[in-house]
């Protein structure tokens, strides 16, 4: 509507100059004006009856879709018709008002027809392009509920892997173990319902993951956090950072007789959201295979984000460490 009024404003501003020249010159510039805002007007607003249904259908059907054009675009056209009216005969231009309703009904003869055929064109594209979009959306949701299938067994395999090192050794920790386990598998089946989370979530969920692992490992396992909790609101696809965590621990911390630290870090660098999981411990393995959580990391990246999601994974001293880096304007359009 703002837009409709504004170009009907710009209509009647040369009108009312044209009313101070008295002459052949304003009234040509009136007729100009109306002969060039009409057919803009009713081009512009030509899909609306073909997407108004009344319903929950995509697009009105053929028949209804050229009865609703037809008098949609007939009523636009004799609304600014009557303005140009009003305003000419009120500016007391001798036959100006004659003129111009002859050039408005021109204009409706020719231009409702033509209209009608655009807004049926430019609505088919529409909602050819809507179609593309939602079937590839839907495609999405497929794959990453496949790849959210293969995430959570082999987390609970990890898991189980590890606190079974316990039975013999600490019975009863072991027990509390599988407690743990079992409230934090129900956490990330919640956690992994939807194609995104926020970030604050995810953490909680990895603090609660790490909370399972060190029944295990004890004090041989030291956590760090530089995490900016700003970002939390922030909603990306779930399990982020956990596979980075649980790689830590599996190739960086347990192996290691001393064990090692897990530093956690949430930044933003740049233009970038990083995310990143570094470790002592043992170092990394020169041929470190990309196993079934890295390969899922990337691939639920790549779903969401395309190449505006990157990962390293490098070391730097005695610190192994892993990175994602997630473009900001990338996350804040999938939001």
């Amino acid at each position: 509507m703002f837009v409709l009024g504004g170009a009907i404003l710009l209509g009647m501003l040369p009108m009312l100059a044209a009313s101070q020249a008295r002459g052949n010159v304003g009234t040509w510039l009136v007729l100009g004006v109306a002969a060039t805002t009409l057919p803009f007007l009713v081009l512009w607003l030509s899909p609306v009856p073909w997407l108004w249904t009344g319903g929950r259908a995509s697009h009105a059907p053929l028949w209804r879709g050229i009865v609703q054009s037809a008098v949609f675009d007939s009523a636009v056209v004799l609304l600014i018709l009557a303005v140009i009216m009003a305003i000419t005969f009120l500016s007391d231009l001798e036959d100006s008002w004659l003129r111009a309703a002859g050039s408005v009904f021109s204009n409706l003869v020719i231009w409702v027809p033509v209209t009608m055929l655009a807004g049926f064109s430019i609505t088919v594209w529409e909602r050819t392009r809507y179609t593309k979009e939602e079937t590839e959306r839907r495609l999405r949701e497929a794959q990453w509920v496949l790849l959210r299938g293969q995430l959570s067994p082999h987390v609970l395999f990890n898991a189980l892997n590890g606190l079974a090192e316990l039975v013999h050794s600490d019975p009863a920790a072991a027990e509390q173990g599988l407690l743990d386990l079992s409230d934090l598998y129900r956490a990330l089946l919640a956690h992994g319902n939807s194609p995104s989370a926020p970030l604050g979530e995810e953490r909680a969920l990895v603090a609660r993951y790490l909370g399972v692992e060190a029944m295990r490992l004890g004090d041989r396992l030291k956590v760090e956090w530089a995490w900016d909790a700003r970002f939390d609101a922030l909603r990306v696809p779930p399990f982020l950072v956990q596979p980075l965590v649980e790689n830590a621990l599996k190739h960086g911390v347990a192996p290691h007789p001393q064990g090692g630290v897990v530093r956690i870090g949430l930044a933003q660098e740049g233009p970038d959201l990083v995310i990143r999981v570094a470790n002592t411990g043992r170092a990394l393995p020169p041929a470190l295979g990309r196993g079934i959580g890295r390969d899922n990391l990337e691939a639920r990246l790549g779903l969401a984000f395309g190449n505006k999601a990157k990962t390293r994974l490098f070391t730097d001293g005695g610190w192994t460490i892993a990175e994602i880096g997630i473009d900001m304007n990338a996350i804040r359009r999938q939001a």
